[in-house]
């Protein structure tokens, strides 16, 4: 884990404005939550209310969004942009003799859509978005809102505090590098690998079933080599199914490392 002075994140100096914002202004009980989530008091307000205002909520008739000026879609790109800047400088300075591919993958490893989601609820930024979204809600916006965040403080007060947001609310204690080294980010890319180096064949997914309809509509897929099942798996569409058909190929191949549990 990274350890960090404290001096600079608690003591910063506040502007007038910050001032205001914090115990005056009508949005101040929003300010605390931002504070208390990035460590800084915001000058521009507006920018954190916009990165937590999901499309859904902006959406009108015939199902056509507002402007994008109007919820934190430009947010996201640009907090995307930042947050990979921020990843690769660190991942550069940790690992000095990797070379470029292990470090592409890392960084998709640290910065992936379920890592930031979880991130997002673990930190409390999920509870600040506005959306529109009925019934089961779509997670991805979670980690959109995150980077729309991210966006957000680097406008609002630089990169240099966009960066210390970075490392030290999302990766010192969030991400655990000896893990994410152990990661698997596609099992099926892992499979075609094993199943290449041991010239076993060419590898086939062959869907065997489609259960339900509409968005209940479960595939059922089996991973083969010629005549040779290897594995099955179910999911929601097909690109989940192969994964999970791969995944159990590889655990019946005895593919897969093994860990022991951290002590």
């Amino acid at each position: 884990m990274l350890r960090y002075s404290s001096n600079h994140w608690r003591n910063n100096v506040l502007t007038s404005r910050q001032i205001y914002n914090l115990f005056i202004s009508g949005n101040r009980d929003f300010v605390k939550e931002i504070r208390g989530i990035s460590g800084y008091t915001p000058k521009e307000v507006f920018l954190y209310r916009l990165s937590m205002t999901h499309s859904s909520l902006v959406r009108r008739n015939g199902g056509e969004a507002e402007p994008a000026r109007e919820c934190n879609e430009r947010l996201e790109f640009l907090g995307d942009s930042v947050l990979d800047s921020v990843v690769a400088e660190f991942l550069f300075k940790i690992y000095p003799t990797k070379d470029e591919g292990f470090l592409t993958e890392m960084r998709s490893k640290i910065v992936n859509r379920k890592s930031l989601n979880a991130i997002c609820d673990k930190i409390g930024l999920s509870e600040l978005i506005q959306h529109n979204q009925n019934g089961s809600v779509n997670r991805s916006m979670y980690g959109d809102a995150l980077e729309a965040f991210i966006g957000a403080i680097y406008l609002d007060l630089g990169y240099h505090k966009a960066r210390r947001f970075i490392l030290r609310r999302i990766l010192d204690p969030h991400i655990q590098m000896n893990l994410v080294e152990r990661q698997i980010i596609s099992y099926k890319n892992k499979l075609i690998e094993y199943v290449q180096k041991k010239k076993l064949g060419i590898l086939e997914f062959e869907v065997l079933d489609e259960i339900g309809e509409g968005p209940n509509k479960t595939f059922r897929v089996q991973s083969m080599v010629g005549n040779r099942v290897l594995g099955f798996g179910e999911g929601k569409n097909k690109k989940t199914a192969e994964q999970r058909a791969s995944e159990d190929a590889l655990i019946k191949l005895s593919a897969l490392p093994v860990f022991e549990p951290e002590e």
